[in-house]
């Protein structure tokens, strides 16, 4: 189960340390953006995701000196902390969740700002940016089925329920149940610091930290069995990032 106090300490820690930055970068000398433009594309790890998360595509322009307004997509895995994964039992048989009931894919739609906290020299040195950013939330809710003994398709729950079945042979993929998806409506919002090491600057390569708070409108069992389904998913998150700019 999470620990929602934790989580929330977490997200003050952050929110405090960005906005010491901002005050930090406001006592500098202002130094304008010298490009118009951003596009950046990355992978992320979330702490409710799996090894890779999800991937992600942002658009920024020129509003002043220091802000970017930013605009992107991202859609990423999201996991119940209680999954647990097991090997099939069957020498022909591959791994699965045990007791996972459902997908979760979150399609968020982000609006934001980036804000330049610390610019590098030519060609060196580190740009750092602070990212806020929102949005709505399309969570994309279909069954996650296994492959049985028999050849058929089950739930994890109908395999308990004695489904004509006496062993699974493994996940059969999240393609298997596309024709069941649901929608679940909801909201996000991030905060993070964007680390930029590239050596020229038409090319971005850097990473990501940062939080994200997001929340739909109904509960999602994604663990039937579990003591607790959320509809609340709070993590801390880093990508790697590259792109370019203009």
């Amino acid at each position: 189960m999470w620990n929602y106090l934790t989580e929330m300490k977490k997200l003050i820690i952050f929110s405090s340390l960005l906005l010491f930055l901002l005050a930090e970068a406001k006592s500098q000398k202002d130094d304008p953006f010298d490009y118009g433009q951003e596009f950046l594309f990355g992978v992320s790890k979330a702490t409710n995701g799996g090894f890779v998360s999800g991937g992600f595509f942002r658009y920024s322009y020129k509003k002043s000196d220091r802000i970017f307004h930013t605009f992107g997509i991202e859609i990423a895995n999201i996991r119940h902390p209680q999954e647990r994964r097991r090997q099939a039992p069957s020498i022909f048989g591959t791994s699965f969740y045990e007791g996972k009931e459902k997908y979760l894919v979150s399609t968020r739609l982000m609006y934001g700002y980036d804000l330049l906290l610390f610019k590098k020299a030519e060609q060196k040195g580190v740009q750092i940016n602070g990212v806020v950013a929102g949005g709505p939330t399309l969570g994309l809710v279909s069954p996650y089925l296994l492959r049985s003994e028999g050849g058929g398709l089950v739930t994890y729950s109908q395999f308990i329920n004695g489904a004509g079945s006496t062993a699974i042979l493994g996940s059969a993929g999240y393609f298997s149940s596309l024709d069941q998806m649901e929608v679940a409506l909801g909201a996000h919002l991030r905060a993070s610091l964007l680390f930029e090491f590239g050596s020229f600057k038409s090319k971005v390569t850097g990473f990501e930290v940062g939080f994200l708070a997001e929340i739909f409108g109904r509960e999602i069992e994604i663990v039937p069995t579990s003591t607790k389904n959320y509809n609340f998913y709070p993590a801390a998150f880093v990508s790697i990032l590259f792109g370019s700019r203009k």
